[in-house]
């Protein structure tokens, strides 16, 4: 009942007991800025509002007409300001020593699990555009695998360069470990 407290934030539902979480990615910390940032923004446009249009609300006598739509707009800025936030911390991406994990939100109720192991890895490839991406050391990762799958987007994550040598580090060991791409642990537990 009480297993939340033993795990740890490097631990994630469906994890094998053999595997080890080598990093786990979120947006980088100026995608998550600058949405806030535009929310305080937003934050102040009932206050101008009062203070320059304060003499008509009391003229026409909408001070409480004023006051309840200024709640309403709070109630939607509040809402708004709690996704982004609930959207940033729950998109994350997780690279282990056996596979990679896209843990996407697309919004409160959806959301998409996809994952791959690193035996199908065939390139990886950073993608940063921008002055302030090139600036802040963000952009995105792009992960081709065999197949027909999509390709695994790592968005904005910081420091792609890092993320994609601790990926292909990660991919060369798995093939030391596992010859031929096939799984030690699930083939000595008959899995």
């Amino acid at each position: 009942m009480f297993s939340f407290i033993t795990k740890s934030k490097y631990s994630f539902e469906g994890e094998k007991p053999y595997e080890k979480v080598i990093i786990l990615l979120y947006r980088h910390w100026f995608i998550i800025l600058v949405s806030v940032l535009g929310y305080i923004i937003l934050a102040a446009i009932p206050p101008i509002i009062r203070t320059y249009f304060s003499g008509h609300i009391t003229t026409l006598g909408l001070e409480d007409t004023f006051n309840f739509l200024a709640v309403v707009y709070y109630l939607f800025w509040w809402l708004g300001l709690f996704y982004q936030i609930t959207m940033y911390l729950l998109d994350t991406w997780i690279v282990t020593d056996h596979r990679l994990l896209d843990n996407e939100q697309h919004g409160f109720f959806n959301r998409t699990l996809s994952e791959t192991h690193l035996s199908r890895v065939q390139d990886v490839s950073v993608n940063i555009r921008g002055f302030i991406p090139t600036f802040l050391n963000y952009g995105n990762l792009e992960v081709q695998t065999a197949g027909t799958e999509p390709k695994f987007v790592f968005k904005q994550i910081p420091r792609p360069n890092r993320v994609k040598a601790i990926i292909t580090d990660a991919f060369n060991n798995y093939l030391q470990v596992h010859k031929d791409g096939i799984e030690v642990h699930e083939r000595q537990s008959g899995v």
